[in-house]
């Protein structure tokens, strides 16, 4: 006689399908855990910190299922105790880390694997600490720009063959072209993949300029200069004149012409540091780095392209220190508007004198 379900809940035999439910409800928590804690941590500095624990993982498996008696199990020890420090100190000061200072982390991990690969007694002790090389490939292609990516597969290279040629063990050339085939097609290909999205998820595909990702990215960065350097630093929103009626005389698509071909002469006409992006519909915002907003007025002169069928107004203001972004560009966006309505005032102004005067 077969049992219900309640009777089988009963004597402690639950069903696969309520087993994986609990399963799941359990494993929910932990893993609303993680996101939330992870959130908080910028992705290149909580994907580094797991890397150095992970390293310090393995070190502590060698030490536990060692595969030689003659392998160096203190300079594992040092290695993995030196690794999980580094990732609780890279989890600590997440916020705190310059780009340049996880390039240099990462370069310091090569470099300890390198030691690591020097001293080590047998080929399946040295391929273990090889193992950690891809790690570092696969984290600088995704997070660093392609400069820093060649420098890491150039320090691999170097620091393995010069490894392998400390320890001497035989038949190392080999191991040091797999390894090295390994790493590079890690970088070119995937760094190259990297860098597209990261172009794309940053820049705008109609104008080419930056949109309000990269430049929230670059004006944080500038902005960070500017507080340590003393600067003065303006933004300024620039927002067209009648674009509505040229898209809706024209047509959208002579609109995205005029609006690629504005960008294009814009870039044409910035200094070198400036930062231009579109920030939505016919609105730009410009960043104007060691610049005040006295000597901005020269700049934004520059952009007067009579070639195109629009004119724009702009509202301008220092970024102070202390200040938010958004704080700034609400401040530059009521100036704009101050402007945009006295030149509703005089427009109107100009017409009822033109009726006056024909009356």
């Amino acid at each position: 006689m077969s049992s219900s379900p309640s009777q089988s809940l009963l004597h402690g035999a639950a069903p696969a399908g309520a087993r994986a439910t609990l399963a799941h409800g359990a494993a929910e928590p932990l893993r609303s855990l993680a996101r939330r804690v992870a959130s908080r941590r910028p992705p290149m500095a909580w994907s580094l910190a797991l890397l150095f624990l992970f390293k310090g993982i393995v070190c502590l498996a060698v030490i536990v299922f060692p595969i030689s008696t003659t392998e160096p199990v203190g300079l594992i020890r040092g290695a993995g105790v030196l690794a999980v420090a580094g990732a609780g100190g890279v989890w600590l000061l997440a916020r705190r880390i310059p780009t340049v200072g996880f390039e240099l982390l990462a370069a310091c991990g090569s470099l300890v694997t390198s030691g690591m690969v020097a001293h080590a007694a047998t080929h399946g002790g040295m391929m273990i600490a090889a193992f950690s090389y891809p790690w570092i490939a696969i984290y600088s292609a995704h997070f660093f720009p392609r400069r820093a990516v060649v420098a890491q597969g150039s320090l691999i290279s170097v620091g393995f063959a010069v490894g392998l040629l400390a320890g001497g063990l035989p038949g190392a050339g080999i191991y040091w072209v797999i390894v090295c085939v390994t790493i590079w097609s890690i970088c070119l290909v995937l760094g190259h993949l990297s860098e597209s999205l990261r172009r794309q998820a940053d820049t705008d595909p109609l104008t080419g300029l930056l949109n309000r990702n990269g430049f929230l990215t670059a004006a944080i960065r500038e902005h960070a200069i500017a507080q340590r350097s003393g600067n003065r630093m303006t933004l300024a929103v620039l927002d067209l004149d009648g674009f509505k009626q040229i898209n809706d005389q024209r047509g959208h698509a002579v609109g995205d012409t005029v609006l690629a071909d504005l960008g294009r002469a814009w870039r044409e006409h910035l200094r070198t540091g400036d930062i231009l992006a579109r920030h939505g519909g016919d609105e730009f915002v410009l960043l104007l780095p060691a610049t005040s907003p006295e000597s901005a007025v020269g700049v934004l002169d520059r952009l007067h392209v009579e070639a195109l069928p629009v004119t724009w107004s702009v509202g301008v203001c220092e970024w102070l220190p202390g200040e938010s972004l958004g704080e700034c560009i609400a401040r530059a966006d009521a100036h704009l508007y101050e402007v945009k309505n006295a030149l509703r005032s005089r427009t109107a102004h100009a017409g009822s004198d033109s009726l006056l005067s024909s009356a």
